[in-house]
């Protein structure tokens, strides 16, 4: 040890404690998954305070910092490239550490005392060694870092959870960032969900999340419900790259940035208005179960065909309304009124023009004429 660390400190060079790239210096880390060797990565209950790591100073002179979860926590260390030897690591009394926190605790100690290397990517850190290995997030990236780690904005889920893996059903989640408040809308698989919340410290809570209650029969139905079981407890955040990761106790829900429709150099759909269909072909619109609306915000198509709810990914090319990857709705059955063929429509591109708080929407057939409200 005193060999290495004598080599690492002639071979140093006076880089900077900035966050880098390739310096995990200046950064305060969460951990996000202990993996002892020869086991798979194991994530902490939510339950549990998770453990944290600073490294000050520079080469063979870092000061580490940080808690077990349940102590304090110091120790020194000496990086050089990808090499990181820790040594001297204390940690605090375990009185206050619960039975689940003291095996974390000592989970955690014996793989730091193990790392001789460091993998960076973007805001993950990789603690390696013989004993296995520690994955940390970086604290405070969505809310305190750059303005490009800012959670604010548009998310969409792209996995559903499952306790042995992802499980792919017709959920298509939005979550919308703005400061501390946070909203969630969308399908879990049969059902509309609706919430609001708010991001506290690490941790999204929602004050409360309704849904429809349409049965959703088989594995979709197991998906939502456990969807809706994440929705409506604390959920971690963690940031992976250039994915959003809100994980709880039974699962996660990974998120990325939904896209936003490009500019169409002319007039565009008011994302705050709904709008409802009046004429179609230049006669009143058909009498239907429920109105037939469509919205436009952030990227997403939604709304409802007159029966189902509906929704999907948009964008405006040459004045013409793309779906990305067609539309996904509810699966009422409405035998007492018209089929409007809203799928088929939308798959013909159909031109939008917006004058006032009049949208229409044409294909070679058809026109659609909407009012804003």
């Amino acid at each position: 040890m005193s060999a290495l660390l004598t080599s690492l400190t002639l071979a140093a060079l006076a880089a900077p404690a900035l966050f880098s790239p390739a310096n995990p210096a200046g950064v305060t880390w969460t951990l996000g998954t202990v993996q002892p060797a020869g086991r798979g990565a194991i994530t902490p209950g939510a339950a549990l305070a998770r453990p944290t790591l600073r490294l000050d100073g520079s080469g063979a002179s870092l000061k580490i910092t940080g808690n077990t979860g349940c102590s304090p926590l110091t120790a020194q260390a000496a990086l050089k490239g990808q090499a990181l030897v820790v040594r001297g690591v204390q940690a605090g009394g375990s009185e206050r550490c619960t039975d689940a926190a003291l095996s974390l605790r000592e989970d955690y100690l014996r793989l730091l005392n193990a790392t001789t290397r460091y993998d960076l990517n973007g805001g993950t850190l990789i603690l390696s060694g013989g004993a296995g290995r520690l994955t940390f997030t970086r604290t405070g990236g969505a809310m305190t870092d750059t303005p490009t780690d800012s959670l604010d904005g548009t998310w969409q889920m792209r996995v559903t959870p499952g306790p042995a893996g992802p499980e792919r059903g017709q959920a298509l989640l939005r979550f919308t960032f703005s400061g501390a408040k946070v909203t969630v809308a969308g399908l879990a698989g049969c059902n509309t969900v609706t919430g609001s919340g708010a991001v506290i410290g690490q941790r999204v809570v929602f004050g409360g999340v309704a849904s429809t209650r349409k049965l959703c029969p088989g594995a979709a139905g197991t998906a939502e419900n456990r969807i809706l079981g994440l929705l409506r407890a604390p959920l971690t955040i963690e940031r992976q790259g250039g994915a959003l990761v809100l994980r709880g106790q039974s699962g996660q829900l990974t998120l990325t940035r939904a896209p936003v429709p490009a500019p169409t150099g002319g007039a565009t759909p008011d994302p705050a208005a709904t709008y409802t269909l009046t004429r179609l072909n230049g006669q009143p619109a058909p009498r239907t179960l429920r109105p037939v609306t469509l919205s436009f915000r952030d990227g997403r198509l939604g709304g409802s065909d007159g029966c189902n709810s509906v929704g999907g990914e948009y964008v405006i090319r040459a004045g013409r309304v793309e779906l990305g990857g067609g539309l996904m709705g509810t699966k009422m059955a409405c035998p007492d009124q018209p089929d409007l063929g809203f799928q088929t429509f939308f798959e013909q591109r159909p031109t939008l023009t917006v004058q006032g708080g009049t949208l229409t929407l044409r294909t070679a057939e058809d026109t659609w004429e909407f009012q804003a409200r």
